[in-house]
């Protein structure tokens, strides 16, 4: 069957906002926009792993039927929203209503929430279609989207290789064609790590901008509460959209921030239009990574190069670390470690004293074992104390980076040492180092911890054709300005 297509451009490879603009000018409906994805879903999910809940049959007839609620809609006149019949995914961490969210584990495989994460709310009430949930590594702890309940993603680029994680079924089905846009989450790097793999753009939102009410893991006794705004975990996770155009990333963020009167962290900011930013004003830094692990030799001159293209563009650009820069990645482990991610180990326990013999990916079992073999030789005054001695360190190379940026307000870094490995690997070589990769996205994790802004722009290709994504960053709900830099650096590359 040929491709569905709306002035010879081919439905699954537009843009949301191209398309609700197309639907809204009655060039294609929303029900040809959603057969066009559901037909690719049908065609290429299974060899892809992207979309893993509902099955077929359902993600067809309900999806569909939404669609023809939209068109009804329209026909009637009816005010339509800003993605009025586009399609998405939505990362199977955070819950819609009436669908699954297993957090990519066995141990959730039988929850259904009662309520929709507010983020995914205002997505749905901005008027677009929901497709389906898309796969991540288990409670999206991991670096790969693969998991024992699922299976694994494959890179649509190049099925042997990783799409990354954990948003990574939601960067696969926008790079496949199977969905216009994801909403994953990033805690260290979750979707700046996956639209690098998979030639997406991504990105992670100034913490505090979005709420995060609704994203796992949380207690599944009770009805969605809040983020815990004292774990480390949900201080520093928030929600993140994939998308295929920097236009697309800033209609998505300015729908979903906003308080919801749940999530005390969430400021009441509003993210300015990115057109209001005169970008030759800005200042901009460059450099090889945080600091701590080599980055291969074809990133930094992709790196180089974007930066060089942006020359005549802004005030100027300079290759230059932010100091202390080199301390954030290990403050990020340290952090996380002095805690040991308390709600994933919460709700393994619960699940294994109903079912002893409940299947849990290894990985996430020694480590937790790890963390809880470290602070059992603790007392509970040491523990706190290196705690706050932590914290403390995080705020002061918080201050030195944030320092650095009031004269270089857009910041430049890889987003990982390479490009998407191989699935089943463990490690990269990178000149005379073995790089564990668990390591690779140490650049995602020191702007994680400092709860800057950061966007995903693919600006090339590595040495093996697969693409390369740098993250663009800036000052903390700022997130206009790094949309502005990030729209330029588009439009060169």
């Amino acid at each position: 069957m040929p491709e569905i297509t709306t002035e010879s451009t081919p439905i699954h490879t537009m843009d949301a906002g191209t398309l609700a603009a197309a639907i809204r000018d009655r060039q294609v409906t929303a029900v040809q926009a959603v057969t066009a994805y559901v037909e690719r879903i049908e065609r290429y999910n299974h060899l892809l792993g992207a979309i893993v809940s509902p099955g077929p049959a359902r993600l067809r007839s309900e999806a569909l039927a939404r669609a023809a609620a939209a068109d009804e809609a329209q026909t009637r006149g009816e005010v339509l929203g800003p993605l009025h019949g586009v399609p998405f995914t939505v990362k199977d961490t955070l819950a819609v209503a009436g669908y699954p969210a297993t957090a990519g584990s066995m141990v959730l495989k039988d929850y259904i929430p009662e309520a929709t994460a507010t983020v995914i709310a205002r997505i749905l009430a901005a008027g677009a279609t929901f497709l389906g949930k898309a796969n991540c590594s288990e409670f999206a702890v991991d670096t790969h989207a693969g998991n024992l309940l699922f299976g694994d993603s494959r890179n649509p680029l190049d099925t042997t290789r990783t799409p990354g994680g954990s948003s990574g079924g939601d960067a696969v089905a926008v790079a496949a064609g199977l969905s216009a846009f994801g909403i994953g989450t990033d805690f260290g790097g979750s979707v700046r790590w996956p639209a690098h793999c998979t030639g997406t753009l991504s990105m992670r939102p100034t913490i505090g901008l979005l709420p995060g009410t609704g994203i796992l893991p949380y207690d599944t006794t009770a009805p969605i509460a809040p983020p815990n705004s004292a774990s480390v975990l949900h201080r520093y996770m928030t929600a993140g959209p994939i998308t295929r155009s920097v236009d697309d990333l800033e209609l998505l963020v300015r729908i979903m921030a906003g308080p919801d009167g749940l999530d005390a962290q969430t400021a009441p900011v509003t993210v300015p239009p990115s057109t209001s930013i005169d970008i030759s004003t800005l200042s901009v830094a460059w450099c090889a990574g945080e600091g701590t692990v080599p980055i291969r030799s074809d990133v930094v001159t992709a790196l180089a190069a974007a930066a060089g293209r942006l020359t005549p563009s802004v005030a100027s650009v300079r290759e230059q670390r932010p100091p202390r820069l080199n301390e954030a990645a290990g403050l990020f482990l340290e952090l996380r470690d002095a805690e040991g991610l308390p709600e994933v180990a919460m709700a393994i326990q619960k699940a294994q004293a109903e079912q002893s013999d409940i299947a849990v990916t290894p990985g996430i079992l020694a480590y937790l074992a790890s963390v809880e073999a470290t602070l059992t030789n603790q007392s509970a005054s040491d523990a706190l104390t290196h705690l706050l001695d932590a914290t403390a360190r995080r705020d002061a190379v918080y201050t030195a980076v944030c320092t650095f940026l009031n004269d270089h307000p857009i910041l430049l870094l890889p987003v990982a040492s390479v490009t998407a490995p191989l699935i089943g690997t463990t490690s990269e070589q990178i000149d005379d180092a073995v790089v564990p990769w668990s390591q690779l996205g140490s650049s995602c994790r020191a702007i994680s911890i400092l709860a800057l802004p950061s966007a995903v722009i693919p600006i090339g290709h590595g040495e093996n054709g697969m693409p390369i994504g740098i993250q663009v960053i800036g000052r903390r709900f700022h997130d206009h300005e790094v949309l502005a830099v990030a729209r330029e650096l588009e439009r060169l590359s």
